[in-house]
């Protein structure tokens, strides 16, 4: 496909990788050249300087032809505009990022009146997705699959975990249908067999329905949140304050910009909001960050927010969620440190490339969700069968599969089902995929040739 991007910020670089590796056409827009040079000599792929928005520079872009045209500047007024005039100038797709609260009003998100065909806010999805972990403490990631009903969380081992020395075979048997799809033991990744033992340190990637999920968490420890810390007035502060507004959950907000803090005690006249240095180990003490169930470091600075979520986790403080854009830091710092960290970049990245992969699916099968765990290194998918389809009718035990891929869960007629090798798949089918395969587009890529 041909994809015009325009923005090489974070969310860009990250994009234009994913796009490459996947094989699309791709040309990038960037006001400035030296960006521009380091993005498209690493990448290998077309560019141009100068302003998305910018009617002659898309006519240069040869924009009537693209497939899907993508705006993720750090402007939203000008994502916006290059979008609309890129869906004029006969763009197919139109995707935008949109980061401003203000434009989080039904005409943007329900009416969507300027025709968008995804409306990307990489602050709202990070916002969701510690809701998502607030909601389930135990758990070091939550993801959802058909809207809600079979979930996939991320689970440590401690040393005195019930089960530690257990195999998976003997996980079934207690557990019913819940499934331990993929185990990460020493930074090394296995989608495991009955056999595997479950050890101490052991970060083990469990799937089933909502209700036995629910159940799982609560045997691995009874915990709730009922107090909880975050540093940092941001979008992302802002979005995950409107989702938590209606919960039982006592919010303190600290931060240092005295404007913000003001906004917010506005904004929030429920929450304790309180100016001051989140990231000063004085401030913390003071505001008795030890107490707190949860604490969420949701400043700017990648660095700021690695170092005070470091300190936190001394304190033992139960759940401590640590924003991180930057991903090459993940890969300098010891992960197992932290208890849960969200990157914006990279979950915006994949709504983008999930929206993509389901433009280029063939009519037999369509990719209706994508989500990437283990700091990128495992890909979940869920695919739907169609007609016409050649898996239809056949047992999983007679596919021949890659290597390093399990089929989680099959979910027909609105009932989940956990299989094994004797089950058939059928038209109407909806399969959720657990692999540590790249770039998996279309469901015949799970098969070996």
């Amino acid at each position: 496909m041909k994809i015009i991007v325009v923005g090489g910020g974070k969310v860009g670089t990250a994009l234009c990788r994913s796009l490459v590796e996947e094989k699309h056409d791709v040309i990038l827009i960037e006001e400035k050249e030296s960006v521009l040079k380091r993005i498209t000599k690493r990448h290998d792929i077309m560019g141009i300087v100068g302003n998305g928005a910018n009617f002659k520079i898309l006519e240069q872009a040869d924009v009537k032809s693209c497939d899907i045209f993508i705006a993720i500047t750090d402007k939203d007024e000008v994502n916006m505009i290059s979008a609309v005039l890129a869906k004029k100038m006969g763009a197919t797709e139109t995707v935008v990022r949109v980061r401003n609260p203000e434009y989080s009003n039904a005409y943007f998100k329900d009416k969507n009146f300027l025709g968008f065909s995804l409306v990307v806010n990489p602050e709202l999805l990070a916002a969701r997705y510690i809701a998502n972990t607030v909601d389930f403490p135990n758990a070091l990631s939550v993801e959802h699959f058909v809207n809600g009903r079979v979930m996939l969380m991320e689970f440590k081992i401690v040393d005195d975990s019930k089960l530690c020395q257990m195999t998976l075979s003997q996980f079934r048997k207690k557990f019913g249908n819940l499934v331990i799809c993929a185990i990460e033991r020493q930074g090394d990744l296995i989608i495991p067999d009955g056999e595997a033992t479950l050890e101490t340190g052991d970060k083990i990637f469990v799937t089933g329905n909502r209700v036995e999920m629910i159940l799982f968490h609560n045997f691995v420890k009874s915990k709730i949140v009922k107090n909880m810390m975050i540093i940092g007035a941001g979008k992302t502060a802002y979005y995950l304050l409107n989702l938590l507004k209606n919960t039982n959950i006592n919010l303190k907000v600290i931060e240092a910009n005295f404007e913000r803090a003001e906004l917010f005690s506005q904004e929030f006249p429920n929450v304790h909001i309180v100016h001051g240095d989140g990231t000063a180990k004085n401030v913390l003490q003071e505001e008795s960050v030890e107490s707190f169930d949860a604490v969420a470091t949701l400043t700017g600075v990648d660095e700021e927010n690695i170092i005070t979520s470091m300190f936190i986790e001394t304190l033992g403080v139960a759940k401590n969620i640590t924003k991180v854009n930057r991903t090459s830091l993940l890969e300098i710092i010891d992960t197992n440190q932290f208890s849960t960290i969200v990157t914006p970049k990279s979950i915006a990245v994949d709504t983008m490339m999930h929206f993509i992969r389901g433009r280029v699916n063939a009519q037999d099968s369509h990719l209706e969700a994508m989500h990437h765990v283990a700091n990128g290194r495992i890909e979940t998918l869920q695919f739907e069968i169609r007609e016409g389809n050649k898996m239809i009718g056949k047992s999983l035990s007679s596919l021949k599969f890659k290597n390093n891929l399990l089929i989680a869960a099959i979910i027909r007629n609105g009932r989940t089902i956990f299989p094994t090798g004797d089950d058939i798949l059928e038209f109407g089918d909806r399969i959720v995929v657990i692999t540590l395969l790249k770039n998996i587009t279309h469901i015949s890529d799970l098969l070996a040739r």
